[in-house]
């Protein structure tokens, strides 16, 4: 586990230069349109779809029978599964919120919230999680924040998810499955465990401000640009504690959407219980970070169902049914709710006042 770091501990006399009068890369965000009609792009949404397609041809699924499920939800207990998901965008920018400020950029939660559900949706729709990268420049746009330094936040964020979703998943497994879990899911604790020791060993570099002879040899206005970075993702680990209780509660969410979604399907021979409903959203939500497809699409669908089966053991129909309609929410809806604030976001993008620091 990280050790929780003091706010601004490492940040020298260059910050002052770096927070107000750093010199950026662009002032607006770089273009969705441009990014959608990529190669990569096209090419990202091509293997979504044959994944999407292979799994189909191979699967033996009662398409009729998934349809009459979905078709005979709760609306009551659906509606809930989507208010938990969008309650839990207030939650993640309650805690970029505490990033920010451990960061020494201090902004309101509530003015957070739309560029949060604008970054996922670009995430869901423009692979190579350039929704994160669109963040860090809404910030600076919105909110006055440099671009460098919000990334550094978000790196942090991103980090501290994958540490608690591992943690969690680690959990949820040891009690669905006792003595030995099934094979399906060993690749996804090896690969994640792997990338999370990977992270923490960044960050410790990080900290310790190595290779600072080396960096200094590039052009000055790259070398500050790489310290707002990096004292950004450093200090943004201040306040640990709270970061990681925001972060379980971000995840149980993701767990509670997924059992209103089965709870409303009232699926005979389904019993499911917290425990597997958040271990199957875990294992949906790492796979989203897959980053060479948007928002996960196909990787997720695939998985979800595979591990619904292996571990829910239910039948390839309810599986498909909860995989659907689950992602109607995840992945759906946010297309629709994401895109309405996208477009607001660029029609109105209100800049904030400049603050000239002297030094």
């Amino acid at each position: 586990m990280l050790e929780p770091f003091e706010p601004h501990d490492t940040v020298g006399p260059v910050t002052t230069t770096l927070v107000r009068g750093e010199t950026e890369v662009n002032d607006a965000p770089p273009s969705l349109t441009s990014r959608l009609l990529t190669p990569k792009t096209i090419a990202s949404l091509g293997i979504a779809v044959v994944i999407v397609g292979a799994g189909l041809w191979r699967a033996q699924i009662n398409w009729g029978a998934a349809w009459d499920n979905i078709r005979h939800a709760n609306p009551f207990l659906y509606l809930g599964a989507l208010a938990v998901y969008y309650a839990s965008f207030v939650v993640r920018s309650i805690r970029w919120h505490v990033l920010l400020h451990n960061a020494g950029e201090d902004r309101p939660a509530g003015s957070l919230v739309g560029i949060m559900i604008t970054s996922f949706f670009v995430n869901c729709v423009v692979p190579a999680k350039m929704g994160d990268i669109y963040r860090g420049y809404l910030a600076k746009q919105k909110l006055d924040v440099p671009v460098s330094k919000a990334l550094g936040t978000i790196i942090a964020e991103r980090l501290i998810d994958l540490i608690v979703l591992m943690a969690l998943l680690l959990a949820a497994g040891a009690v669905v499955f006792r003595t030995k879990a099934p094979g399906i899911l060993v690749p996804y604790v090896v690969i994640g465990v792997v990338v999370c020791l990977a992270g923490v060993g960044v960050i410790l570099v990080m900290r310790a401000g190595r290779g600072q002879r080396i960096l200094r040899l590039l052009p000055e206005a790259v070398f500050q640009r790489y310290e707002s970075l990096r004292l950004g993702t450093v200090n943004s680990f201040a306040r640990l504690p709270t970061l990681l209780a925001l972060t379980v509660m971000v995840w149980a969410a993701e767990g509670a959407r997924l059992g209103l979604v089965v709870f409303s399907l009232h699926l005979a021979g389904v019993h499911l219980g917290p425990s597997q409903f958040l271990l199957i959203a875990l294992v949906a939500a790492l796979l989203t970070t897959v980053p060479f497809l948007p928002g996960g699409l196909g990787l997720v669908e695939a998985g979800m169902i595979g591990v619904l089966i292996t571990v829910g053991g239910v039948t390839n129909s309810a599986a498909v049914s909860i995989t659907l309609l689950d992602r109607s929410i995840s992945y759906g809806s946010l297309i629709v709710v994401g895109f309405v604030i996208f477009v607001l976001t660029h029609v109105h993008v209100p800049k904030a006042h400049r603050i000239v620091t002297q030094g």
